[in-house]
């Protein structure tokens, strides 16, 4: 008689099939194991097979979820992008929600959510060959960061703390100054404040000098 197999006992991986682990499906944990890759591995080092390898499942495996690891960096970008407008749920909550609070917020949540979460910004706003135009969920959610500082921007105008025209000149405007200046930090050209309240202070200081020459 064939002795039964052991209650636990892993059955061994089909290869390139995928399986679920601890809840865990594969494509969650290719995504998964992309994201620990990108803390300390650079974007031309990264390969789908050193992926698959740190997933634990076959290279074979990692093609029926992405068809490259481009399209591995837009499935993550895309839960980064999700990720930083829950950072900036939290934080206008912290605000008054009338226009400087929005924009105060918005400046210190993308500086703080690319300094905190670099893995993710490296793929979100650098240039690592993602095509957004080939991946419409990341292309999508990815506008809606401009169209937050945008619809901002024209409640300030508005409510007459901006003059109007101009709104996109304006919006791209001060995203590029708080872009800059999170990555001369994210590049080491400045240094961060041990203080995160001080750092906060000079970040809205910052903003406060992109609001006032739009006046």
């Amino acid at each position: 008689m064939v002795a039964s197999k052991k209650s636990g006992q892993k059955k061994p991986m089909g290869v390139g099939r995928p399986s679920k682990e601890n809840g865990l499906n594969v494509r969650e944990a290719l995504i998964q194991a992309g994201v620990e890759l990108l803390e300390n591995t650079s974007l031309e080092d990264i390969s789908l097979r050193k992926v698959a390898a740190k997933a634990g499942v076959s290279h074979v495996a990692s093609y029926h979820h992405f068809e490259n690891k481009h399209a591995l960096f837009a499935a993550i970008a895309e839960i980064g992008f999700q990720k930083y407008f829950e950072t900036y749920q939290k934080e206008l909550e912290k605000t008054d929600q009338n226009f400087k609070g929005r924009y105060r917020a918005l400046g210190w949540t993308y500086f703080q959510f690319i300094m905190t979460n670099r893995q993710f910004a490296r793929i979100m706003f650098g240039g690592t060959g993602v095509g957004v135009k080939t991946h419409p969920t990341l292309l999508a959610v990815s506008r809606r960061t401009y169209r937050q500082l945008h619809e901002t921007i024209r409640m300030g105008q508005n409510l007459g703390y901006l003059e109007k025209g101009n709104t996109r000149e304006k919006t791209l405007a001060s995203w590029a100054m708080i872009h800059g200046i999170a990555m001369l930090f994210l590049e080491g050209r400045l240094q961060m404040k041990n203080d995160l309240s001080e750092m906060e202070k000079f970040i809205q200081t910052v903003t406060e000098y992109a609001y006032n020459g739009m006046k």
